[in-house]
């Protein structure tokens, strides 16, 4: 048996059931393995960067570690981007990429490229495999190592003479123990502590870490009284129309949510599940944490006191923390009878979000596409000025999802995205929200979910120009270049072209819940352009106000 079906049967063996990337000679030997393994099922993209982007929704959805192979070479140097992405999220993706024949390195082969050093710096491990024997092994390695203590992403170079080298009949590799992770119970106790002194004075912050456990943060927040903030990658982790909801802060922040966090009615700031970068700190903000104690939960160590002094550090899995700080107030006798009347008034909150969006805008099209949305949907968000709307306006209830990858995820990664997250959940209504720029570089993915029959809807905000750059300049500057605006191109058209179902909306009438149920009930993909003039401000200030360099 070749040492990449080894390999790969070992993979399968753990759960893996999906490859992303693109065919190419030097990892053709992947491919083939493919036919004689069913469990494990191709998904050729369009561009290896989006097949990155692809695997880590696909990984940071369902937990499941995925494959992501790309060639020697410029095939390599393309899922950069995206591993950096999975580094920065913290997501166990396993890259593996081509090389030139073992006995030729060195000596100038077709896109030869020694790529275990670039990859070193934003994975867990990157190896380059020199010896066709030891490869079932070290690809266990790198898979134990990718799901081992904080998760991440993983590199390994191999070269297409080891990955066909015939290695005979042998045994899969047996993975070690997986260590289970540990709680500081002391460190709970005296957060839990902080929290009763605290009564009424305190406020929560979520990251993204806290998704996974909303449902304990949502009963613990009820439970304490406390008013919750999501950042904007935590968007989701608490519904919106909750009454103790104050919206998104940090990048596009809620207006009440900067208020009340930035302000002194409270003692106590709760953080759970973010690691307190720039976007999610309105660019590390002071007011956030002037004259409060800081409790700060993560299951990364590293990220503990790395941004502002933490009183309170807990390290530990919070769907672990939340369960024992839960306990620590039932056990006390002290429930705090918070969630009596906490329900009361969703539909007044709900409706009043709502109001406001007569003009056809991009903010318009966000607000009406939520209302329109199923319960169930899952948003994803490209990169854009779109997005800053969405972060705002897309009010996300119980039951739905919100994704982006904003910290390193790039113009067009959220279509990647899209089609992974489809994969992870499909019997979820997945909404892509992007825009001309995005689609631009990356628009030929939606190919991709019509050759899968992914039924994503994916809608276009085209205003003609880079939106967000053209913006941040003339606030910045008062002034920017004639080449960031274009000729408007029919999106709708080009979708035409390429076979697909798609629609053309330029007004409100056009943007209505039928419509929506129609797009997604269509069992395919769904090209929706939306035209709009974009020149109203989006709100991305801080932004801005960073870029000045106010805040250094």
């Amino acid at each position: 048996m070749r040492a990449i079906e080894v390999g790969l049967r070992f993979l399968v063996q753990q759960g893996v059931r999906y490859v992303f990337g693109i065919p190419a000679g030097s990892i053709n030997a992947i491919y083939d393995a493919l036919l004689d393994i069913p469990e494990l099922k191709p998904i050729v993209a369009k561009h290896e960067n989006s097949s990155g982007y692809m695997a880590g929704s696909y990984t940071r959805i369902t937990g499941i570690p995925s494959i992501c192979v790309a060639s020697s070479g410029p095939g390599a140097t393309n899922l950069v981007t995206p591993a950096a992405n999975a580094w920065k999220q913290k997501l166990p993706v396993i890259f593996i990429t081509g090389s030139v024949p073992s006995t030729k390195l060195g000596k100038g082969g077709a896109q030869e490229l020694y790529a275990e050093p670039i990859f070193a710096s934003i994975t867990k491990m990157s190896r380059t495999v020199l010896d066709p024997h030891q490869l079932p092994d070290i690809l266990a390695e790198a898979y134990h190592t990718a799901i081992s203590g904080v998760p991440g992403p993983v590199h390994l170079a191999i070269p297409i003479d080891i990955q066909m080298t015939d290695i005979g009949v042998r045994e899969l590799p047996v993975l070690p123990p997986i260590e289970q992770p540990v709680m500081d119970s002391s460190a709970v106790k005296a957060a839990a502590t902080r929290i009763k002194a605290a009564g009424l004075h305190g406020a929560i912050l979520l990251g993204n870490g806290a998704k996974a456990s909303s449902d304990s943060i949502v009963q613990f927040a009820e439970t304490i009284g406390w008013k919750v903030a999501t950042t904007p990658r935590g968007k989701g982790a608490f519904p919106e129309n909750h009454p103790l909801s104050l919206g998104v802060y940090g990048l596009s922040a809620n207006i009440k949510a900067s208020e009340y966090l930035n302000g002194s009615g409270h003692d106590v700031l709760l953080i759970i599940g973010s690691s307190l970068g720039e976007l999610a700190t309105s660019n590390w903000e002071s007011r956030l944490v002037a004259g409060k104690e800081l409790i700060h939960i993560d299951y990364d160590q590293s990220v503990l006191g790395k941004c502002y002094e933490t009183h309170y550090p807990v390290h530990g899995e919070i769907k672990i923390v939340m369960a024992e700080l839960l306990n620590q107030f039932s056990v006390d006798g002290q429930d705090i009878a918070h969630a009596s009347d906490v329900f009361q008034g969703l539909a007044e909150a709900a409706a009043a979000y709502e109001q406001g969006d007569e003009e056809w805008n991009t903010l318009a099209a966000i607000r009406r596409l939520r209302a329109a949305a199923p319960k169930n949907a899952r948003f994803f968000l490209d990169i854009g000025e779109f997005m800053t709307y969405s972060i705002q306006n897309l009010l996300i209830e119980s039951g739905q999802e919100f994704d982006i990858d904003i910290n390193f995820g790039g113009m067009g990664s959220g279509i990647g995205g899209s089609l992974g997250a489809q994969l992870a959940e499909p019997n979820r209504p997945t909404i892509c929200i992007t825009g001309d720029g995005c689609f631009f570089m990356h628009g030929l993915e939606v190919l991709t979910a019509k050759e899968y029959q992914l039924p994503i809807l994916f809608v276009v905000i085209n205003n003609a120009r880079l939106g967000m750059v053209y913006h941040g300049h003339m606030l910045q500057y008062k002034r920017c270049l004639e080449d960031f605006s274009q000729e408007r191109v029919s999106i709708a058209g080009v979708v035409q072209s390429l076979g697909l179902r798609h629609a053309e909306v330029r007004s409100i009438d056009q943007l209505q819940g039928g419509h929506v149920q129609e797009w997604l009930s269509h069992g395919g993909p769904v090209v929706v352009e939306v035209i709009v003039e974009g020149n109203e401000i989006p709100p991305m200030g801080e932004r801005v106000k960073f870029l000045q360099g106010a805040t250094y």
